[in-house]
């Protein structure tokens, strides 16, 4: 009786297991508007070490769909509102169309501190450009801290390979559960 138990513990303890590690495989549920990009502006998370989330937001510039760019974040490279305008301004994105938000370290920071940028432009509908497998995350604390305002979604593929990947998403698992933990979501 107690060699069954500890069994059936074991394969209890295996499918959890199993089951938290296919997180890795799916990018966590969002429920946010996504559909035409058209926006005011559109806002680009720091933590674009390769550069796709401004690259993605850079097309919606170009394509007309967006008429200006906010870009976030104090870090270095991906992380640095600075780098990401560099970036941006190569394809021709003239410095009247940016805005710098430079002092955010965190998403929570980011939206945060993009949203009296927002507002004193009087910007009602703006995309959310960012990672696939951060979207969730980012458009739940977009919509909590900036209610008024009309996110749109703009999902950028994850960077890198497999591994890469897997290792993003399940990131973004356990930073969901700690921003709903915290009440931020």
């Amino acid at each position: 009786m107690r060699a069954r138990r500890a069994a059936l513990a074991g394969l209890g303890v295996v499918a959890l297991a199993g089951g938290i590690a296919a997180l890795g495989l799916v990018d966590p549920p969002c429920g946010a508007h996504e559909g035409d990009a058209r926006a005011q502006a559109a806002v680009v998370l720091s933590g674009d070490v390769d550069y796709l989330r401004v690259d993605a937001a850079v097309g919606l510039y170009r394509d007309g769909r967006v008429g200006a760019l906010v870009l976030t974040g104090a870090g270095v490279g991906g992380d640095s509102a600075e780098a990401l305008r560099r970036r941006a301004s190569v394809p021709g994105v003239p410095a009247e169309a940016i805005v710098l938000e430079p002092t955010s370290r965190t998403t929570r920071e980011n939206l945060e501190r993009a949203g009296p940028l927002i507002r004193s432009r009087g910007w009602t509908r703006v995309a959310l450009v960012t990672s696939a497998s951060h979207m969730c995350r980012a458009s739940r604390v977009a919509q909590r801290l900036a209610p008024d305002v009309d996110w749109v979604c703009v999902r950028v593929r994850d960077a890198g390979g497999f591994r890469r990947v897997y290792r993003a998403r399940m990131q973004e698992w356990r930073k969901l559960a700690g921003y709903a933990a915290r009440g931020w979501l």
